[in-house]
């Protein structure tokens, strides 16, 4: 956008209704979608981001070809708005949702670990969560943003690919139904995830089943715990190679997510 389209839009805001009502609802949906997309912005400290990004990104998608139209009655106003806040809030989920699932399976190693005591706060949902998750969603951030799923996730919504006129997506049958599968695949992701440390640390219980019944003498309590935190830990950082081609592999399905979606 050069500096006559941005001259134009201000001159709009002043002479033409539609103008104003169309950047304030792509100021929306900007908004809802850097308040879940992962990496950008998230927080309480994100607020300083997302605010001027909002801005910036408004005017960049700004398009007089799709006007939105001026809503005539409260109920129109208010539908338009939903609709923005959920275009932006689903295409911020579908990334969250892999990274929920990292989360998940780092809570399943560290109960297997035992360690479910030791806990972080985690800024972006203001919940406590365990170090292994709190590493295993930092990883699947790094991964999304290393494989430019935030450009792509933002090409999408300003409408470069497709002609999104603001204030009327809705979801049709085929994106509401990609949405509800990846939803469901966060229980999933977790469990593959953390499949080596789980199966790691079932052997090494076996094998110290087997240690107590052949030496009683030995305190099977003393040496479980460092030993499975131990395994625990060096397998997590070996299977980290195969963790980052599956999160890989999970973000490649993000344009086909976006295109059902934006249908």
């Amino acid at each position: 956008m050069d500096t006559h389209n941005l001259q134009a839009i201000a001159e709009g805001f002043l002479t033409r209704l539609d103008v104003g009502w169309t950047f304030m609802l792509l100021m929306t949906r900007y908004l809802a979608f850097l308040m879940l997309i992962p990496g950008l912005g998230g927080g309480i400290t994100g607020m300083a981001l997302r605010y001027p990004a909002s801005l910036v990104l408004a005017f960049v998608s700004f398009d007089e070809k799709h006007m939105a139209v001026i809503p005539p009655d409260l109920v129109v106003l208010s539908c338009q708005i939903v609709s923005e806040v959920v275009l932006g809030a689903a295409i911020g989920l579908i990334p969250l949702l892999v990274v929920s699932g990292a989360q998940t399976a780092g809570h399943l190693a560290s109960g297997t670990m035992g360690l479910n005591g030791a806990q972080l706060f985690d800024p972006s949902t203001n919940t406590p969560l365990s170090d292994l998750s709190r590493f295993y969603s930092d990883f699947a951030i790094v991964v999304f943003l290393l494989m430019g799923g935030h450009y792509m996730a933002i090409s999408a919504l300003s409408g470069l690919n497709t002609e999104i006129t603001p204030g009327t997506f809705m979801f049709s049958p085929a994106g509401l139904e990609a949405f509800m599968v990846q939803t469901g695949r966060i229980f999933q992701i977790g469990c593959l995830i953390a499949a080596p440390v789980v199966v790691a640390l079932l052997l090494t219980n076996f094998v110290l089943g087997l240690i107590s019944k052949a030496v009683p003498t030995v305190n099977i309590f003393v040496i479980s715990f460092p030993l499975t935190i131990g395994v625990g830990f060096v397998i997590s950082l070996l299977a980290l190679p195969e963790v980052a081609y599956f999160l890989g592999r999970e973000f490649n399905r993000f344009p086909d997510l976006l295109s059902a979606i934006l249908g």
